[in-house]
């Protein structure tokens, strides 16, 4: 019957549930349940710290000297393994899954490195997940969400009513303590004399004392390593993501275990852990940290460890049976996260049993040696470790050797002897004297020199040890006396096949347990990110929606940047030629600005510096208003683009002139023209003048001479009005005369007109 989200009522019993873990753990392999993989792990760590007392313990009076070849392997492998994952920006990228993916996987990239090294230990996690996989055959990890609460204590002194109520009306804030006082008359007066216009209700007011504590709820992916002895995995599995069982066993205070939430009666009944109980556990115990008894005995018991156990088991938990295709019933099996304490009795949380389903197991394992279709591999401890007994043996039977050198072994005859000769002879100082009956009685027993065979072999262990795991004296940096007789190619040969083999642990560490760590990482922060964050990413504050985020599957571990192509100097030289090539491309148009900055970009992480902002600006990045000198400089020119800029500038003033040039010209026969134009337009004008005053003094003329011919018509009529008329009265002498004076006046007449035609025409 289903209760509510993420409940349900079990159909398994308790008492089957106990049994039926009880038994998956009794058959796992782990430090409990599993000798050779226990004893061997735990002569890792003996060997790893020095401790050879168990193989081979030296007799007294012996050299007790040991060779520490598993301590300087893994310390070896360790800076290098370290800096190919922490060296750069990006312990894992995420690679999208379309064009349109790109700018999302970039953030998730950015967003899940930084949770990863900013919120959580991310180096000191890599470095135990690292460690632990080098020395005890598998490193362990684990990756979870945590929802805790945090608290914070202040106390507030010589409060008004006002301020005690402001505090008091904050829903986040509890008050745990709280007095109250009048003030005395001193703090009255005071108070008077610094606020005089207050009321004397406010001036006489109580005064609080009060503590409160603040309640925060955080929420964040936690990652943390494991150690190997509290890890089991079932015998049969292969990975983490396909066994059917896992657990993990963890020492848990009691008040720890209660504000978790788990029932306070039961987790008060439960058995305190005692001393170490695994051999592995003693082994890693070097200061007797787990020596000392402690539990119930103890005053607080709110710190007392309880061993609790989270199993992790796919199982029938429901007893809902499906139906397969062929109508059969067969088991509903899935993956529950079952918490037990003590000796396996199922803790209950609000009062129901710490039965939930999950997703996924949240642990991420990784091996530097893989044994095909197991899941234990080989440890560089389990290959170092022969040799290191070996040359244990030879550096003590050379030490030996030294000391009987130093203190030879004498003969004496009983006949030269006398009582205190032999506790002469043991009392070994500088200038001793030793007794005897006769001189000449005491001769030493010479001892064979052993290091010309010794040191040779000792070459030959180190030799091998180096063709095992690849470290070598070249690679923890050269003595020159070590490449004195070599030849040059040769010692290359040699350092380059050492730094493969520490390539490949890089990259099946990558390929396996760093892979499965950011793919829990992601799923973990997609899954339970209800809300937006903002973080500082890339330079940049960023609010980042893990609502949003798509299942990543595919991505790309950042292997190689301390070994991928080779040591750093020849990563150097091959960026180095890659920015030649860049630089001699961008005539052709082959390069652009981005394409540069991912140069810069590179060559400042080989360079050992994560910030790459510090040094480069991405192009296209605008300056800081408020900060001038973070405006990008502007690039010098090159010489030769520089004498082609200014050929073209010349050329082009050149052509500015001949233009202009040409455009005064033009202008100037434009303005000529317009002369001409008035010119001949003003003489037309005059000549027209001239041809109307002419005219017009022509028709004037024969306005007049018109005129002047009518007026002389009319007086000639007149007068030959009067002639008819004086001919009328006197027709004799007077015809003769009027005939004389007709004449007359025709002749007169006809020279005014011929005048007045002549003046005319010179006019």
């Amino acid at each position: 019957m289903q209760l509510k989200s993420g409940t349900t009522m079990p159909k398994m019993s308790d008492a089957d549930l106990r049994a039926l873990l009880a038994a998956e753990k009794a058959d796992a392999l782990s430090a409990m349940a599993a000798s050779k993989l226990s004893e061997e792990r735990a002569a890792a760590l003996d060997y790893y710290l020095g401790d050879m007392s168990r193989d081979m313990p030296a007799p007294d009076g012996r050299s007790k000297a040991v060779s520490t070849d598993v301590a300087d392997t893994v310390e070896g492998l360790m800076p290098a393994l370290m800096d190919i994952f922490t060296s750069g920006d990006e312990v894992v990228r995420f690679e999208p899954v379309g064009p349109e993916d790109v700018a999302a996987a970039e953030q998730e990239t950015d967003y899940v490195n930084h949770v990863f090294m900013q919120q959580n230990a991310g180096f000191i996690v890599l470095y135990s997940f690292i460690k632990d996989a080098l020395l005890s055959k598998v490193g362990i990890v684990k990756v979870w969400w945590e929802t805790r609460e945090e608290h914070e204590r202040e106390t507030y002194y010589d409060l008004d009513d006002a301020a005690f109520a402001i505090i008091a009306a904050d829903p986040g804030v509890e008050i745990v303590a709280h007095t109250e006082r009048r003030p005395a008359n001193s703090e009255i007066a005071g108070s008077e004399e610094a606020h005089p216009d207050s009321p004397p209700a406010i001036s006489h007011s109580l005064l609080h004392d009060v503590t409160v504590r603040t309640t925060r709820t955080r929420q964040c992916a936690r990652v943390e390593g494991v150690p190997p002895e509290e890890f089991g995995i079932a015998r049969n599995a292969r990975s983490i993501r396909d066994t059917d069982y896992c657990f993990h066993d963890v020492l848990r205070s009691e008040a720890r275990l209660i504000a978790q939430g788990y029932d306070r009666e039961q987790i008060k009944r439960l058995p305190s852990h005692g001393v170490a109980d695994t051999i592995e556990a003693q082994a890693r115990d070097t200061v007797n940290e787990g020596t000392q008894k402690q539990g119930d005995e103890g005053h607080n018991t709110a710190s007392r460890l309880i061993h609790v156990t989270e199993h992790y088991v796919r199982m029938d938990y429901e007893g809902n049976d499906l139906l397969s295709e062929d109508g059969r019933k067969r088991p509903d099996a899935r993956l529950y996260r079952v918490t037990t304490g003590g000796e396996g009795e199922v803790l209950k949380r609000d009062g129901e049993p710490d039965v939930i389903e999950v997703d996924e197991i949240p642990f991420a394992a990784m091996t530097p040696v893989i044994v095909t279709h197991r899941f234990f591999g080989r440890s560089i401890a389990d290959l170092v470790m022969d040799i290191q007994r070996i040359k244990t043996a030879l550096l003590r039977a050379l030490l030996d050797n030294a000391y009987l050198a130093n203190n030879p072994r004498t003969e004496v005859p009983e006949s030269h002897a006398t009582e205190t000769t032999l506790d002469d002879l043991l009392v070994s100082r500088p200038g001793g004297i030793v007794r005897t009956k006769l001189p000449g009685g005491l001769s030493v027993i010479a001892h064979p020199d052993v290091g010309g065979h010794v040191f040779p072999l000792l070459q030959y262990q180190d030799a091998t040890r180096e063709w095992r795991t690849g470290v070598s004296r070249q690679g923890q940096g050269v003595d020159p006396n070590v490449l004195q007789n070599q030849v040059a190619t040769i010692a290359n040969q040699m350092f380059n096949a050492a730094q493969a083999k520490m390539k490949m642990i890089a990259r099946i560490f990558a390929e396996t347990g760093i892979r499965d760590l950011f793919a829990l990482l992601h799923a973990v922060v997609r899954k339970h990110g209800s809300q937006p964050q903002t973080a500082r990413l890339r330079n940049q504050w960023i609010t980042v929606d893990p609502r949003d985020w798509k299942a990543r599957n595919d991505m790309t571990i950042n292997v190689g940047l301390g070994l991928g192509t080779g040591t750093k100097t020849e990563q150097f030289a091959h960026l180095n030629m890659v920015i030649g090539a860049q630089e001699k491309a961008i005539a052709a148009g082959l390069v652009s600005p981005k394409n540069l900055y991912n140069s810069a970009q590179e060559l400042t992480k080989l360079a050992g510096h994560k910030n790459v902002g510090l040094f480069f600006t991405p192009p296209g990045t605008p300056g800081d208003p408020n900060d001038p000198a973070s405006a990008p400089i502007q690039p010098p020119s090159d010489p030769k683009a520089q004498e082609a800029q200014q050929r073209i500038e010349l050329e082009i003033a050149k052509a500015a002139a001949d233009g202009q040039l040409s455009a005064q010209k033009q202008q100037a026969d434009q303005q000529m023209s317009v002369a001409r134009i008035a010119a001949d337009t003003q003489f037309k004008r005059e000549q027209l003048k001239i041809e109307f005053d002419l005219k017009v003094q022509q028709m004037n003329a024969e306005f007049a001479l018109r005129r002047e011919q009518m007026a002389a018509e009319m007086a000639l009529k007149r007068e030959q009005m009067q002639l008819d008329a004086q001919v009328r009265h006197g027709r004799g002498n007077a015809n003769a005369q009027t005939h004389s004076n007709i004449t007359d006046a025709s002749t007169a007449a006809s020279s005014a007109i011929d005048g007045v035609r002549m003046g005319g025409e010179v006019g």
